[in-house]
This record gives C-alpha cells, sequence and structure tokens, in this order.
C-alpha cells in the first residue's frame, strides 16, 4: 500500500510540471515551425520572405551582404547606426525567412547571403503573375 507522503506528492508533482513543461516546448516548436523557412513549402516561405522585405532597412542589410559578401553582425549594422540588439533582431528576420544565413564563430556572429532564397521568391511570383495574365 502506498502512502501519501511529503516525497511522494513532491515526485507527483515534479512529474506533472515536467510533462506541462514539455507539452508547451512541443506547442512553442510547432509555432516556431510555421514562421520559420521550410524547404518545399514555397508558398509559406514567400510570405516569411515578403514580410521580412518590407523594411527598406532589411533589404539594404540583404544589399550590402550580396556585395560584399559575409562579415560580422558588427559590420552589418555599423553603416546603419543601429545598436547590435535591433540589428540582432533584424537579422534574425531574415534568417527565419531563409534569405541568410548566421553562424557563431567564438562571439563574433557572421552573416552570409544565401543565394537561392530569392530566386524561390521570384519563380514563386511568376508562377502568381502567369495565372493573372
Amino acid at each position: 500500500m502506498k502512502y501519501w507522503n511529503e516525497a511522494r506528492i513532491r515526485r507527483v508533482r515534479e512529474r506533472k510540471q515536467r510533462k506541462e513543461r514539455r507539452a508547451a516546448e512541443r506547442a512553442f516548436l510547432v509555432s516556431e515551425r510555421t514562421r520559420s523557412y521550410t524547404p518545399g513549402d514555397t508558398k509559406k516561405n514567400a510570405a516569411l520572405m515578403l514580410d521580412a522585405l518590407g523594411l527598406p532597412m532589411r533589404r539594404r542589410m540583404i544589399a550590402r551582404l550580396r556585395r560584399e559578401g559575409a562579415m560580422s553582425l558588427s559590420k552589418l549594422a555599423r553603416p546603419f547606426r543601429m545598436q547590435l540588439p535591433l540589428a540582432l533582431a533584424h537579422v534574425r528576420r531574415l534568417e527565419r525567412a531563409g534569405i541568410i544565413l548566421t553562424h557563431k564563430q567564438g562571439r563574433v556572429r557572421v552573416c552570409v547571403y544565401k543565394k537561392g532564397a530569392l530566386k524561390e521568391l521570384a519563380n514563386f511570383l511568376k508562377s502568381k503573375q502567369s495565372r493573372f495574365d
């Protein structure tokens, strides 16, 4: 026969909290998947890219990456005179849309333009245009 002592009550409570935490993490991952680039899902990817390209600042950041190649986040943000947290928010939005890639080398976050991303967007828009012609 099991007794409801303090240790058992604590274990049951902790088990329930772990289960709720795992469910919340799964829900977060599912919602994150809907808001980030997915290879093969061109409709969703095009919507993400168009949303990311809505601000002129981000378009200029992409143009600079295309022109000058890979660079650190601080070097990318310098001509725009913005603080690093704001620049990081813009870069994350572009990365989630699949337009750029980033990776960390020590304390430095390096941003790289992804060449095929805008081609995918252009192909999607061409397919939409042919429907309306």
